[in-house]
């Protein structure tokens, strides 16, 4: 008969608070951008359009690129390396600690505390910060391409000011889902391997799949919400929270 046991809680507190720290990097890179268009970039391009020659080899372009290259001088002031590390750091203990609550008030119905001796734990942590200071490095690496593309075509193919500078604050935005997207994701995944790594160290060998009961679960989750299955056999989904952006959970399954 299997026994009642504490939900297993889902991190959103250190969802929410990671999002908010890439998000204000991004937000900052996002202002440098835009004022240095405003300030710079924009009178190249109106002069850029009085010159019937372009301007191809020198002139206009050759400031825009200039103006370009001090927005990555600038964003680097922004995406700082130990920054960056602090912000996966705090993330990684928030979503650590939120586990090790969960599993210790399950574990209290067979009288143990697993988490007491964990000699896994430092490495994944470890690999998991370093692997999340990664993808926000990446958010930088992965905007000024698309910005640069997004000044010197629109300024070749005769676009307006507003036309570009329009594309830009939609390239920004779409920078914002980025970072939102690793936040969910990243936190559902870590937690996941949280919690089957440590339900399985203490014995449990199968788990309830438990959705986050909104509007947002997908239709292949709902069909597995409150299935139980083995940690030696998951559905194709793969484990809770594994999948990309899931917030489902795995609660363990005590048989006597």
């Amino acid at each position: 008969m299997a026994k009642t046991v504490p939900q297993t809680r889902y991190p959103h507190a250190a969802e929410a608070a990671y999002f908010r720290d890439i998000q204000r990097l991004v937000t900052e890179l996002g202002k440098v951008t835009l004022q240095v268009f405003d300030e710079q970039i924009k009178p190249q391009i109106k002069l850029y359009g009085q010159d019937s020659h372009g301007y191809i080899m020198d002139g206009p372009l050759d400031v825009i690129q200039r103006a370009i290259e001090i927005i990555k001088g600038l964003s680097l002031g922004i995406f700082v390396s130990t920054e960056i590390l602090n912000i996966c750091t705090r993330f990684l203990n928030a979503v650590n600690a939120q586990s090790k609550a969960n599993i210790q008030q399950q574990a209290r119905i067979i009288g143990i505390d697993p988490t007491q001796s964990e000699p896994w734990l430092d490495e994944f942590m470890r690999s998991s910060i370093n692997e999340n200071v990664s993808y926000i490095s990446t958010i930088r690496d992965e905007f000024f391409p698309k910005i640069e593309a997004i000044i010197y075509q629109g300024v070749k193919n005769g676009q307006s000011i507003k036309a570009i500078r329009d594309q830009l604050v939609e390239r920004i935005g779409m920078t914002q889902n980025r970072a939102k997207f690793i936040a969910v994701d990243q936190t559902g995944s870590i937690f996941g391997q949280m919690t089957a790594k440590r339900h399985q160290e203490m014995g449990v060998e199968k788990f309830k799949w438990s959705t986050s009961h909104d509007d947002r679960v997908r239709q292949a989750h709902r069909v597995l919400d409150g299935r139980v299955f083995a940690y030696s056999d998951p559905p194709a989904e793969g484990l809770p929270g594994t999948p990309f952006r899931c917030r489902c959970v795995a609660i363990p399954v005590f048989d006597d």
